[in-house]
């Protein structure tokens, strides 16, 4: 009995055909990794990331920042016109951001600032014009972008060292009382002593 369900006169070309979508079956499919962002092969995570629609996609990010960019793709699209989407957006990229909105800086009702901070990384200007197309799409479409200032921030450890180095002066007087105050015994004598003379004439 034939393990095939093509019909007797197929062409060797679906005989072939066949053959080779059999040895499909034998290949390992672990869908429950290869959905998941954490568990997803690395060569495999462009395809994962269009079918989660990341917005924004680069071939040169490492792999933590695209594990990053990939698990909160769906954060972004059902929180989009909040703040937190912008910072969804930004961050997985390595990039730090703090939004002022106008109630915070007595700006123009319906606007808002935005600092981001590139860390060590730099900035290119391509970067720079997507960084501004990703946050103008998740942005509130209420809300108007007045200012982006980039700041570049660089972490370090600086050594700091302290010395103290200190002396007094004394000079030592012989001790004097205020008060000198002497006691002792006084004793008082006397003698007196007679001499006569006496002469006698016969």
């Amino acid at each position: 009995m034939s393990s095939r369900l093509l019909p007797v006169g197929s062409s060797p070309l679906e005989v072939a055909a066949a053959q080779a979508c059999a040895e499909l079956a034998e290949t390992p499919a672990p869908l429950r990794e290869l959905w998941n962002p954490a568990t997803c092969p690395l060569n495999l995570l462009p395809y994962l990331a269009w079918a989660f629609s990341v917005d924004h996609w680069d071939e040169s990010w490492n792999e933590e920042t695209k594990r990053s960019v990939v698990s909160s793709a769906f954060f972004v699209h059902r929180h989009k016109g909040t703040i937190g989407a912008i910072r969804r957006v930004v961050e997985p990229l390595g990039y730090l951001i703090r939004v002022a909105e106008w109630w915070q800086s007595d700006e123009p009702a319906g606007t808002f600032r935005l600092d981001v901070g590139v860390q060590n990384q730099g900035i290119t200007d391509e970067m720079y014009q997507e960084l501004v197309r990703l946050i103008d799409d998740a942005k509130p479409v209420s809300r108007h972008l007045i200012g982006l200032a980039i700041n570049l921030s660089v972490h370090g450890r600086a050594n700091v060292f302290a010395g103290c180095y200190s002396g007094d002066e004394f000079t030592v007087y012989p001790y004097l009382p205020e008060l000198l105050s002497v006691s002792g015994y006084s004793h008082i004598g006397g003698a007196i002593h007679i001499i006569d003379n006496l002469r006698v004439n016969v």
